[in-house]
């Protein structure tokens, strides 16, 4: 395939990836997943950071970059305000984090403005629910989910028409793709110099999304990871002094991401929500 035509099946197959890629659709049955599929993921486990703590000072004082939207700085801030003492997720702080998140889609390239876009929707979904009428029972993830539950607002099986988009099913969407960034950006702080960014966010994202996706989208991501920048434009986004500080804060992120992650993914499980469709 000549270079003139790789934009031209790169961008609608984009398209359908970001359309597709956090929808409320399920594409496939799980019960048909091939067992060669991974599993459902654990929580992080051997992660060398602590779980995040509500409040709490941040270790050191993480990189700021003039000028520019993304601030790995503000991800972490967001992400260790999340987690209460008592373990509880606040939906306030999670969302502000996934601000931060969407700020670092979008410098993917182009090619992942409909997923941050489609992330925006589903946020703006769980914000209309912590400003509606049930407002104070969507302070927390776990009181959101008890609520739903006692009031038949999730739809374990199929979403009743006559409701609104369910915030446990909403956020169960985020949830999953938290995963595939912690991993992308946890391989990436890991990388050496012969590592191909786009090889490492596919790896994530097989290990993370692709059992919840058919097997056509699964070939539009692949698709799509072709478009991302360079393994040192990414770094550029740290703005820390050298790769070794630029490697350390990326996994400091991935250790804060993770804590957070691991509370939910127990939550849920406990709950018996892996699997909402």
């Amino acid at each position: 395939m000549g270079p003139r035509r790789l934009p031209r099946v790169l961008l609608p197959a984009v398209a359908f990836l970001g359309l597709l890629f956090l929808s409320g659709l399920r594409l496939q049955n799980l019960s048909a997943v091939s067992p060669l599929q991974p599993p459902h993921l654990s929580p992080t486990r051997g992660s060398r950071l602590p779980l995040p703590r509500h409040g709490t000072p941040p270790p050191h004082r993480a990189p700021r970059c003039p000028g520019q939207g993304f601030q790995i700085s503000s991800l972490l801030a967001a992400f260790r305000a999340c987690v209460t003492p008592e373990g509880e997720i606040l939906l306030g702080e999670y969302l502000a984090g996934w601000k931060e998140l969407i700020k670092l889609i979008d410098t993917l390239g182009a090619a992942f403005g409909l997923l941050a876009r489609e992330t925006q929707t589903k946020m703006e979904i769980l914000e209309g629910h912590r400003s509606g009428p049930h407002a104070p029972h969507y302070r927390t993830l776990q009181a959101m989910v008890a609520f739903e539950l006692r009031r038949g607002r999730v739809g374990l099986r199929v979403l009743p028409p006559d409701q609104p988009p369910s915030g446990s099913r909403t956020l169960l969407r985020l949830h999953r793709a938290l995963k595939w960034l912690e991993l992308f950006l946890g391989k990436l702080g890991r990388s050496g110099a012969e590592d191909d960014p786009s090889q490492l966010c596919a790896e994530a994202y097989q290990a993370a999304l692709a059992r919840y996706h058919s097997w056509w989208v699964q070939q539009a991501a692949g698709l799509a990871f072709l478009a991302l920048p360079s393994r040192r434009e990414l770094y550029g986004l740290v703005c820390a002094e050298g790769e070794r500080e630029v490697q350390a804060v990326l996994l400091e992120a991935v250790g804060t991401i993770a804590g957070v992650y691991n509370v939910t993914q127990q939550l849920y499980a406990a709950r018996g929500l892996l699997e909402l469709p």
